[in-house]
């Protein structure tokens, strides 16, 4: 016995797919995410010490998947916000390698805490899933630089905040700035 089965958009989702026009997204996810830091005020290096996510992810078809994916694209949130720099000179990639482009690893991941709001979408697949895959990735980064201002009073306007980003503010922040 075989079946197969496709997910088909709900007939009020108005979408022309040869213009590329109309609805194409009738439904939204959301996320709060919260980070707690540490800061070394002598070398500026900041450490997530835990971290906590709740997400909307409508029903969770596969409860320990959703949160090993929220887990993982908030490491990677991590990444984003402490340690990826794509470091261009005369137009190339100066970094191209992972020897010294720093991702997070395993070691780097501190305690995740994963609340799974379930709010079915009536016309989602699976009972009423929606979208997590990139969601993670969201508020992540935000969230770890709204911990380090909390954490110094010094304001994040670029990323990641790498510890030389962050002394370089603080040392203008008696100049009168404080912007990382």
């Amino acid at each position: 016995m075989t079946s197969l089965k496709q997910y088909e958009p709900p007939g009020y989702v108005r979408w022309d797919d040869e213009a590329y026009k109309g609805d194409a997204y009738p439904c939204f996810g959301w996320a709060c995410d919260v980070a707690e830091v540490e800061v070394d005020l002598d070398t500026f290096e900041v450490t997530v010490v835990d971290f906590w996510s709740a997400a909307d992810v409508g029903k969770a078809i596969h409860p320990v998947m959703c949160k090993g994916q929220i887990e993982g694209g908030s490491l990677q949130a991590i990444g984003w916000a402490l340690s990826e720099e794509i470091v261009w000179q005369g137009g190339k990639i100066r970094n191209p390698r992972m020897t010294n482009y720093i991702i997070p690893t395993s070691l780097d991941a501190p305690p995740f805490h994963v609340d799974l709001v379930e709010a079915p979408f009536p016309f989602g697949p699976g009972g009423g899933a929606k979208g997590i895959g990139e969601m993670p990735m969201d508020g992540g980064a935000p969230a770890i630089a709204a911990a380090v201002e909390h954490a110094t009073g010094i304001a994040a306007w670029a990323l990641p905040l790498t510890p030389e980003r962050l002394f370089e503010a603080a040392r203008g922040a008696a100049g009168g700035g404080e912007r990382a």
